[in-house]
């Protein structure tokens, strides 16, 4: 049989392990509080557009915009010039930068 003084754990022991418990609680309520937090409020990470921006992207002479697409959080632009290559222009719509341009030469094949 175990002796009294063996029986019983040491103060401090219990002391820590309540302690980790409450952190332990206290982490799940900080983790569900900021889980609920983004799910009601989604671009709340993002910075938003401030007010409106005025920007512009010069094209080729002669070109035409054929249309705009949503990819992600990107524009991007369609571009085609009279006897040209086709492009895309890849814009930021938070705030009107160019990002880049993808051209498409005609009849050049991989």
């Amino acid at each position: 049989m175990a002796s009294p003084a063996q029986a019983y754990a040491p103060l401090w022991l219990k002391v820590l392990v309540i302690v980790m418990g409450l952190l332990i609680v206290a982490g799940f309520i900080v983790i569900a509080a900021e889980i609920a937090r983004r799910m009601s409020t989604p671009n709340a990470g993002r910075s938003p557009a401030s007010g409106v921006f005025s920007e512009r992207i010069a094209l080729p002479s002669g070109a035409r915009v054929v249309s705009m697409t949503a990819a992600g959080d990107r524009l991007v632009v369609h571009v085609e010039t009279p006897g040209g290559p086709s492009a895309a222009y890849i814009v930021d719509p938070r705030n009107g930068t160019l990002l880049g341009t993808v051209d498409f030469p005609p009849g050049v094949a991989r």
